[in-house]
Formats: C-alpha cells, structure tokens, sequence
C-alpha cells in the first residue's frame, strides 16, 4: 500500500494519505454508494487519511469554521487525486443520466506506484497538488504540445512577410526551424525554438515575435515578455523563479515561472537581453538545455513547448556612429539626434553584430542558441510597405465606426519625410500616425461628428489635407 506524508501548512502538522488497493476500494464504495454527498465526502475522509480523528481533528478545532471547510475540501480533494475512482461528482454525473447501475459501475482505482496523472485535472486539484505533495510533480505534469495544421503551418512564412516588412531572410530561417518541430523531429527535451534577435532599433524584432505568437499559439494564451532592462543587478533575478524562503513574496512565486505554468504554449520574448545581469543568462541555460527551470520551491516548470526569442541591438551604436559620423570622447554622442537616411552595408552590419554578441555573451549561452539573426536595416521601398500597414490600421478603426479612407501618395511620403530615418528605424511611423492623422480625425469626430458612411479623403500639400465625402440621402418621388 503506498501513503504519502504530506505537509499542510493551514493545519500546522503533516496528513498522511493511503491509495487504496482495488478490493478496497470496491469494499468502500460498496458500503458508502447510497450516502448524501456529504456523508460520502466524510467516509472518503476517514477511510483514506490516517490521522483525520486525531491530529487533523485537533488542528482544524483550532480554526474558524469557513477556514476548516475550506480545509477540508482540499484535504478531500488530495484523497480523489490519489484515489480517483473515488470521486463523488464523477458517479453523480453518471446517475443524471438515467443510468440506473451507473452507481454500481467497478471504478478506475489507481493501482499503480506512481503519482495520478494531472493532465486532466481542475486548476484547484493542481494547485492542490502542487502545494503540498513535497514529491517532484513534474514528472507527471504532460503538457500537449501547439501543432497547427499542415495547411495553417504552410501559411505561416507568407503571413509573416505580409506582417513584418524587409526581414525575408530572418523569417524564412525561423520557419526553417520550426519545421523540425512541427513534424516531430526536433529534440523533445529543448523549447520548440531558441533565437536571438538582433540589429539596430525599431527593424520589427519584437513586432515578429508577437506577430508569430498570434499567429501559432493563438491570443488566448498571453505571450511572455521580460524587460531585460528591469534585471541589472544580480539580486533582481529573484524576481524571474521566485524569492528564496524567509524572504517577502516567497509564496507568490516568479514573475517568469508562473506565467509560464499558467500559459505553457507561448513565445517568451526576452527584450533587450544584454541589458540583464549574467546571473539571468545562467538561469537560461538549462532551459535552453533541458527546456526546464526550477522555481524557488524547488519545483520544474516546463519550457518544452515555448518559443524563446531574445532581441539585442548589441553592435548598433558602432553602425549608427558611423552613419552619422560622431567624434569619440565626450562629444561622440551629441548629434546622435541627427537625421541620415543613408542606408549601411548588410555585410558591415552583420559582421559588426556578431563581433558584438560573441564579445558580450559566453560561448556556453551562444552554443545553446539555435540561430542568431541579424535583421536588414530598413530600405526605402522596406518603409513604404510599413507606412501602408501604419495606414490600414486607420482604415480598421475607423471602418468599426462607419467611416472608410482614401489617400493619396504624398501622405506616404510625409510620413516616411516625418516619421523615420536610419538609426530609429520605423517605430516612429506609429508616432505620425496618430499626430498627423488620428489627432486631425478624432478632431473632426467629436466637434462635428459626420453621419456613417462618410469618406474621408486625404492629401498632403504643405500640411495634412482633410476632405469629407459625406453620403448623400436618397429621396423618395412617390411619396405625396
């Protein structure tokens, strides 16, 4: 007969459970099948925990009477989980359905020496489970792995061009990648993707790692994003699997750990890794390894079914000092704020970044990773296809309220003259289009809103032009 000796801190001593051989079990339900559910909860109580009548029955005197029935029902769901034929609402479901031996049925006792399987299970047994039982538990934790179908994962390389403009190489080496996994090929005990991201600022880094969580893992479950800039110092990376015991918040857990036990299907996007003390590349290295991290408590949480991107614009100031030609010294940073659309060499790029994370990172933390990838400086005709994108957001928003837009070129053109240059990249197209556009529109809206189905036409000449097209209202000649 196996028991486990289990720790309950709300009663302040260890509860020792049974798992019941099946004649057992067959005798017990046999005795108590006709009780009232809560008579059957008390036998199941009595006949599966040793001590019940005797030390949990002293501890739970001692508490308030909602605190014991709580108590009590996590103590009744701990003996379900180790014995779950037991389980009352199981043959209450069984007997509405007008099954009239549906009480009488032989139940699926555990026999085996290992632990239930939790895979199944409601989010309160977990818990439960994982509270208590000082037994490693992940071993039986089985997460199901994201498979998108062939014809969805066909889709993907040409989704993600659609999205994410002048990156082709990049995503075609990501879709590579992926390929392995999603055929089953790839090693079981690494995330499904480790990749770190790198090139100069606003190069849609972070924009394709949202881009790729949406598209395989669906918005229900949140992606994972870490700012690497909040870890600089060695004791901060308590914050990521949880404070050791003694200290304030031991019991919350890691930032990082329970939001990937709560969505074990994400992207874990580590933005802007270099900025992290080393001790947070330590703790990486057996996921990228095992694909497992072990929390302050002492338990694993998977990362088997992750994608882990990192981004870095490790090697971009030596880039952007050389397009805008900078002095070294104190006055090396001063025209940083300068304007230059001049494009640098792919190669120079490349091999100025790598240089970079190879003298930043150790060998052990680059070994692990299954591709660095240098993202291309953005091109003129690259910008355009951002500046469209930028606009068809307007068109969604004001499409919900009944409005559509035309636009002519030069509204492209001022925004590529206002919104970007080589060293911020595109990420201030988002900013013209809210100053430039939006504000004007949102203007027009509240002070005089027009009726739906009103066109708004823009053009720019010196500054924004803004017509309306308003529909014209139909009238009707037969009526006298």
């Amino acid at each position: 007969m196996n028991i486990y000796q289990i720790y309950v801190p709300e009663l302040g001593t260890y509860v020792k459970y049974k798992v019941l051989e099946p004649e057992e079990a067959k005798i017990l339900l046999d005795e108590i099948d006709n009780k009232p559910p809560k008579e059957y909860r008390k036998a199941i109580l009595e006949s599966v925990i040793f001590n019940i009548k005797t030390d949990v029955a002293e501890s739970l005197r001692m508490m308030s009477r909602g605190a014991a029935e709580k108590c009590l029902e996590a103590l009744y769901y701990g003996c379900i989980m180790l014995n779950p034929g037991l389980d009352i609402d199981q043959w209450i479901d069984l007997a509405y359905l007008e099954k009239p031996n549906a009480l009488k049925k032989s139940p699926k006792v555990n026999t085996k020496n290992d632990m239930p399987d939790l895979t199944d299970l409601p989010p309160e047994l977990e818990d439960f489970f994982n509270k208590t039982f000082k037994k490693e538990s992940t071993q039986w934790q089985k997460v199901k792995p994201k498979k998108l179908s062939r014809e969805k994962f066909l889709g993907l390389e040409a989704h993600l061009k659609d999205n994410i403009i002048g990156q082709d190489q990049s995503i075609e080496t990501i879709v590579s990648a992926l390929k392995r996994s999603q055929v089953g090929l790839n090693d079981t005990n690494r995330p499904l993707g480790v990749f770190l991201f790198a090139g100069a600022s606003g190069v849609g880094k972070t924009h394709l790692a949202n881009t790729l969580h949406k598209y395989i893992f669906g918005s229900e479950n949140s992606l994972v994003r870490i700012d690497c800039g909040e870890f600089q110092h060695k004791h901060e990376n308590q914050k990521l699997i949880g404070s050791p015991p003694g200290y304030i918040g031991h019991e919350e857990g890691g930032q990082l750990v329970n939001l990937v036990r709560k969505y074990p299907s994400t992207v874990v996007l580590l933005d802007e890794v270099e900025k992290a003390h080393q001790d947070l590349w330590n703790t990486f290295l057996r996921v990228f390894d095992d694909g497992m991290l072990t929390d302050n408590k002492g338990k694993s949480v998977s990362f088997r079914n992750t994608i882990i991107i990192m981004t870095t614009n490790l090697g971009n100031d030596k880039i952007s000092d050389d397009l805008l030609k900078t002095s070294a010294g104190f006055t090396g940073r001063v025209d940083f704020s300068s304007k230059t659309k001049e494009i640098p060499k792919k190669d120079t790029v490349e091999k100025n970044t790598l240089e970079a994370v190879r003298k930043h990172f150790k060998p052990e933390f680059i070994n692990r990773l299954d591709k660095i990838l240098v993202f291309n400086h953005l091109s003129r005709e690259n910008l355009v296809g951002i500046a469209e994108l930028e606009m068809s957001v307007v068109k969604n928003k004001l499409l919900t309220k009944g409005y559509s837009v035309i636009y002519t070129d030069s509204v492209i053109d001022a925004m590529l003259d206002k919104g970007i240059d080589s060293v911020k990249g595109a990420r201030g197209l988002s900013q013209v289009r809210r100053e430039m556009i939006e504000d004007r529109v949102a203007d027009i809206i509240i002070n005089t809103p027009p009726p739906r189905g009103t066109i708004f036409h823009l053009n720019y000449e010196d500054d924004l032009v803004l017509n309306l097209n308003k529909p014209k209202k139909e009238r009707n000649n037969n009526v006298k």
